[in-house]
């Protein structure tokens, strides 16, 4: 599958999932038919207190053995970028910083709603977005719609010969 592809299945999935929370909130309009809300909810395993949002089902993959640093920071972008099509009231400056991004992903700023579980494990436990090493992706807004996501890579020192930037 191209990274199109990717983005495209990415864009509708998150779609088909804002409609089906909107329609979830809505009353039923019959008794006799099946409403979403209806639907038992899945029980909270003590390993994950949480319940898994949209957001890691898509990250699953990140930092896997079976991938890698440049394909975990494309796969994160693509994701942001899905993302933030979204959410149209946005302004990537209000994301400047790597805390800022994690809060709005966790739906603690801007439009409230949460994209990442509290433990994703594209979370550190200061709540920072980090790379497959562990270390804090460095965010940088270029302009009104773009962001720069920069991995330090393996060396841990961000600057280098060997940083990921997307």
């Amino acid at each position: 599958m191209n990274a199109v592809s990717k983005v495209l299945l990415t864009a509708g999935t998150l779609g088909l999932i804002a409609l089906l929370s909107l329609r979830n909130e809505r009353k039923p309009e019959s008794e006799g038919k099946p409403q979403l809300s209806q639907i038992p909810a899945e029980p909270e395993s003590p390993q994950r207190p949480n319940r898994l949002t949209l957001g890691d089902q898509i990250l699953s993959s990140y930092a896997s053995p079976h991938s890698t640093p440049s394909s975990d920071l494309t796969l994160f972008k693509n994701y942001l970028a899905n993302v933030f099509l979204l959410v149209k009231q946005r302004d990537s400056r209000h994301y400047s910083t790597n805390e800022d991004l994690a809060l709005f992903l966790l739906g603690r700023q801007g439009n409230q709603e949460a994209y990442l579980s509290e433990d994703s494990k594209l979370l550190n436990a200061d709540r920072q977005l980090v790379d497959r090493f562990g270390s804090p992706l460095i965010v940088h807004p270029l302009s009104k719609d773009q962001i720069e996501i920069r991995s330090a890579g393996p060396d841990r020192v961000p600057y280098t010969d060997d940083d990921l930037v997307r």
